[in-house]
């Protein structure tokens, strides 16, 4: 009985070889890609009903009247490798159609953190590295069916708005005192357009 020539055998591992590889290819040309999750988008109140208005590029709580306009807050989960679960879930916001993202930040010779707007687009915040994404990113946490915002780059400071009218939104370490700290967040249905849903 002649044996099987040498080559035959290498052709059949090889043909087996070549068919598991073209299988591996389908098989990830088949899998759905990964899409980035698209904003929730909100608009928020404090615990004196005000509502948050974006006024010549100012951030200020004023009362809900029938003729005020809500900002809508483009609300994005955001990863972060040191996250205290305890503290709530980390997220970046940005108001403008999602073109003007909050930050909290200390400026050279201020002893205090302050809340800012800063022009950067929310999507293009969300790919940056953890380290440039830090200033931007607050906790949010349920507390009772109101949330609080709290800077992980400052932690015990939060979101906050004035007992007055019309004052800018801000930054405080002092809870239950003269600043409110806790808001409600309102689904917006209707809302501005985001950067990339305006290009799809």
């Amino acid at each position: 009985k002649r044996e099987p020539l040498p080559y035959r055998k290498n052709f059949q591992h090889l043909k087996t070889a070549c068919t598991s590889t073209v299988a591996l290819r389908r098989k990830f040309k088949e899998a759905p890609k990964v899409t980035a999750k698209a904003p929730e988008k909100f608009s928020i109140y404090d615990q004196d009903h005000k509502v948050l208005v974006l006024d010549c590029g100012i951030l200020r709580a004023v009362p809900d009247r029938p003729y005020i306009l809500p900002e809508t807050f483009f609300v994005l989960a955001s990863h972060l490798s040191s996250a205290c679960e305890e503290k709530g879930s980390p997220i970046l916001l940005a108001v403008s159609k999602g073109e003007l993202c909050l930050c909290c930040e200390k400026d050279k010779g201020q002893s205090k953190p302050s809340l800012q707007l800063k022009k950067k687009k929310l999507t293009d915040l969300a790919t940056e590295k953890e380290q440039a994404r830090r200033p931007f990113i607050f906790y949010r946490a349920e507390v009772g069916s109101k949330n609080t915002l709290e800077s992980v780059t400052h932690p015990g400071w939060f979101i906050c708005t004035s007992c007055n009218s019309g004052e800018p939104v801000g930054m405080t370490d002092i809870l239950g005192k003269r600043e409110h700290t806790e808001f409600s967040f309102r689904r917006v249905h209707k809302a501005e357009m985001s950067p990339t849903e305006a290009t799809e």
